[in-house]
């Protein structure tokens, strides 16, 4: 099922009409072959009639106050624009904002355009009074050629006016100032474009909004028709100073140099396009309802819905609604919530044996009292208990070089995985351009929004109907690295730890990204009233541990040795691992620790186990950054603080889990060691959807049962002294070609993974493909892919004995665990898949061993069991 939004009028308003929204899936074909989407119409339909049909109005006169411009627009940034008083406006004199028409787009057919638009400066003082440039953007394209990747990477030709008495089409930097005088509170600009010969002459008109009067006039003749086929946009401050992820605003002011004709605040009001070279895609729009995400879980079904920042005046709430006898029914109605801009819902005893259609509806009030439904759709599906395999999707660390990513959409959709994992950054400081805003606390949250929004409206079109689960990692929250010692504000460096931003604003990445996960373990906040969102979710018979494993780490700077550098990088090869394992210092914090114990016995509806966090527990990547820095240790990663990362382990190999994480832009397939090579439980640390920061794994030292022609496998013992077995990886290129950017993602080796449980066989298979890999097709997985784990091997310790054999009847799947009498530790718990059944034993001694069906409430013991050598015993269990 596609997705749809639908929009409506209130029955009683006399406007009476249906728009289909989405259509993203089928699209994404000609969109990843590079094609621009410019509509299918009959090549019969009369010229005028299609130009009727695609003529745009904008309604900001009709709309109430509000941040969010409307479903129509994209606004560059979003923080800087307002609708106020019928009329949008730039609160920002800095360069380049602008605000792209999203459901309209100049086609690569002949044909005309018109376009004006009503504009002034806020404030109401005279144009010429102040500094800045204001206009039009047309033709804008991206490297993609996509709409949505033109809204990022576009460039286009533009055509304005400078308040200094200046007329252009092209550069802005050509202007001659004082040529025109512009001394008018506001002022009606008027675009034409007209085919000429083989190309274009394009036309700008300024006339005085009161009088009418010419005030001046531009032409252009000779356009190219290439620079005439994309996005248009409305232009405040012409200019190219996007900041990257080093550069950050703070107290609302940019870090960027204003030349030329400088800067102002601009409004606009009543945008008309129309012509025959314009096409319409009213399925473009964005919003109100902009993305959704879901969980279900032991009957309980969790959703959020991400709306925009909409006004005081607006409808506050959003409706979940599900079929029944043949109508929407109502199930429940929740409050937007006023800083994450999300709805969340909770509805118990939700019937998971049945797909279910829903839709998610918010009506939209205008001005004068009329209303229009929205409507977002999707399907929750079944719990998939009786599925022999269940497939989980990897997907972390999206520099969105290549947004909105329709290719690696477009594979994991054939893929169909039955539940998402995004493992963290989702995106990073500098998606979307313009840089970070840290404060204030309203507008940094803003700022925080339109990077998650380019997050949502990549996946959108997977998560409406299938199950995700959404963990923040260091990018998410504006930090390079991560040590969030449990919630604390950082005080000194980064690698001192902490949070940089204050603690409303991480709970605002909290709930947009974690609403919608199962119940956490422990809801009690964490310092700084941070909240928390690890806890236990199960689907398909997998049990997951959604673990937090940034937020409560220790920084390591003041703690362990000096590096003589950066606190977190250690580039002397002299390094000794057991310096670092230094005592009072934390990876998951005692109570995460304490849920992994627990969660690690709890077998209630699962086969097999799994652990979600944001990195691996090993420190593998030996080569960092452009520079190819090689680094002796780096505390980033999860192989510190080793004693309490040992501690982690040893609970999760209790369960004989396998560990699902990304952050490393390192694809690979690991086993983990405690005391001894792969004693412990395997691991996949999924490809980057876009590598940024690249790293590579070059060990130096010998390597131990390599595989066959795969020289970078086999065992290690990594930069922090821990055992290490790699199983599959692959290296970025040294060098990656720039141009086409698919293609250089790919040799940076972006791609993307899934992990598939196979609980018939009790097998784990990774599968991981490069970027630009078709997975529909045999043999195009990176090499050494796939890689099949055995769950047993999730515990892979040796044993030195073994208990009786068992032999278990009177249930078809029992779990098994195995308790030492010596201390009264759970040894291990497991559901084996078979009633025959010898468990092993790591000590010599007595332990009991309780045999249960934990769904049907039975379970017995045994007491004084012998684990021994070569043990030949058999008993007969009946429970």
């Amino acid at each position: 099922m596609k997705r749809k939004f639908a929009r409506t009028t209130h029955p009683a308003s006399p406007v009476k009409r249906r728009i289909t929204r989405r259509k993203f899936i089928q699209d994404s074909t000609a969109l990843a072959s590079g094609l621009a989407v410019v509509g299918k119409l009959s090549p019969a339909r009369p010229a005028a009639a299609e130009a009727r049909e695609s003529a745009f109005v904008s309604r900001w006169n009709a709309s109430h106050d509000r941040v969010w411009l409307g479903p129509d627009y994209w606004a560059n940034p979003l923080q800087d624009w307002r609708v106020r008083n019928g009329r949008i406006e730039c609160l920002n004199a800095a360069l380049d904002r602008n605000v792209h028409l999203l459901t309209r787009q100049l086609g690569d057919q002949r044909g005309n355009l018109r376009m004006s638009v009503r504009l002034g400066r806020v404030g109401g003082e005279p144009l010429n009074q102040g500094k800045g440039s204001v206009g039009f953007r047309i033709g804008i394209l991206g490297p993609l050629r996509e709409y949505r990747n033109s809204l990022i990477f576009g460039s286009g030709l533009d055509a304005g006016i400078t308040t200094a008495g200046g007329m252009f089409i092209g550069p802005v930097e050509s202007v001659n100032a004082g040529e025109f005088k512009f001394g008018v509170e506001a002022i009606d600009l008027h675009l034409s474009v007209e085919p000429r010969g083989d190309g274009y002459i394009v036309s700008l008109e300024a006339h005085d909004s009161a009088t009418g009067l010419l005030l001046g006039r531009r032409t252009r003749e000779n356009v190219p028709s290439n620079q005439l086929t994309g996005n248009i946009a409305l232009v405040a401050n012409f200019g190219r100073s996007r900041p990257g992820a080093g550069q950050a605003r703070g107290r609302g002011k940019e870090a960027n140099t204003v030349a030329g004709p400088g800067a102002g605040r601009f409004w606009f009001a009543d945008w008309r396009v129309s012509g025959t070279k314009l096409k319409a895609h009213d399925d473009q729009a964005f919003g109100p309802i902009l993305f959704n995400q879901y969980t279900l879980s032991g009957g309980i079904l969790k959703m959020t819905a991400q709306m925009p920042p909409i006004g005081l005046k607006d409808s506050q709430t959003v409706r979940l609604q599900v079929q029944r006898n043949g109508a929407w029914t109502t199930l429940a109605e929740e409050k937007i919530h006023s800083a994450a801009r999300t709805a969340a819902f909770r509805i118990e005893k939700w019937n998971d044996k049945a797909d279910v259609p829903y839709r998610l509806a918010y009506s939209m009030v205008f001005a004068e009292g009329r209303a229009e439904n929205y409507y977002g759709t999707g399907t929750v599906r079944r719990d998939p208990v009786e599925q022999p395999v269940l497939t989980v999707g990897d997907i972390s660390c999206n520099f969105h070089a290549a947004f909105p990513n329709v290719l690696p959409v477009r594979n994991l959709a054939r893929l169909n995985p039955d539940l998402l994992a995004f493992t963290g950054d989702q995106f990073y400081e500098s998606s979307g351009g313009y840089g970070i805003v840290r404060e204030p606390l309203a507008t940094a949250i803003l700022d925080y929004l339109r990077k998650w929004y380019m997050h949502g409206w990549t996946w959108r079109e997977l998560t409406r109907d299938r199950p995700s689960i959404s963990i923040p990692d260091d990018h998410d929250v504006y930090q390079g690295n991560l040590w969030g010692e449990s919630g604390e504000a950082r005080r000194t460096t980064q690698e001192a730890g902490g949070y940089d931003m204050p603690s409303e604003w991480v709970n605002v990445v909290h709930r947009t990204q974690t609403a919608h996960h199962p119940d956490p373990y422990d809801p009690t906040p964490c310092k700084r009233g941070t909240t928390n969102y690890y806890g236990p979710m199960t689907y398909g018979r997998v049990s997951f541990a959604i673990l937090a494993d940034r937020q409560y780490k220790s920084g390591p700077e003041g703690k362990v040795p000096p590096t003589g550098g950066r606190g977190d990088h250690v580039k002397g090869m002299d390094f000794d691992p057991e310096s670092a394992d230094v005592p009072g210092v934390e990876l998951l914090g005692k109570r995460q620790e304490e849920f992994l114990r627990e969660w690690a016995a709890d077998w209630r509806g699962a086969d097999m186990k799994a652990v979600i966090s944001q990195t691996i527990f090993t420190a593998m990547a030996t080569t960092h950054g452009g520079n190819r820095e090689v680094l002796r240790a780096d505390y980033d990663t999860n192989g510190w603080p080793q004693t309490p990362r040992n501690r982690a382990l040893s609970e999760i190999r209790k369960a004989f889990a396998f560990h699902i994480a990304g952050d490393q832009h390192l694809p690979a397939v690991v086993h983990y060691g405690i005391e001894k090579h792969g004693d412990a439980g395997a691991a996949f640390a999924g490809p980057a959807v876009n590598v940024g920061y690249p790293r590579w794994w070059e060990p130096s030292e010998q390597v131990h049962n390599r595989k066959p022609g795969q020289d970078l496998t086999g065992d290690f013992i990594d930069h922090l002294g821990h055992p290490l077995t790699v199983l599959a990886v692959k290296n970025g290129a040294v060098n990656p070609r720039p141009g086409d950017v698919l293609k250089f993602l790919t040799e940076k080796a972006s791609g993307l993974g899934v992990v598939r449980f196979d609980k018939a066989r009790r097998k784990i298979i990774v599968e991981c493909w490069p970027l630009l890999a078709n997975p529909a097709e045999p043999n195009t997985q990176f090499p050494g892919w796939p890689v099949t784990i055995d769950m047993l091997d999730n515990y892979g310790r040796k044993a030195v004995a073994h208990l009786p054999t068992l032999l278990v009847s009177g249930i078809d799947n029992p779990v098994i665990q195995v308790i030492s009498e010596a201390n009264s530790e759970i040894v291990y718990t497991l559901r084996p898949g078979r009633r025959l059944i010898q468990p092993k034993a790591f000590a010599l001694g007595k332990y009991t061993i309780r045999i249960s069906d934990p769904d049907a409430g039975r379970m017995k013991e045994l007491k004084g069991l012998e684990a021994l050598p070569g043990n030949k015993a058999k008993l007969d269990v009946e429970v």
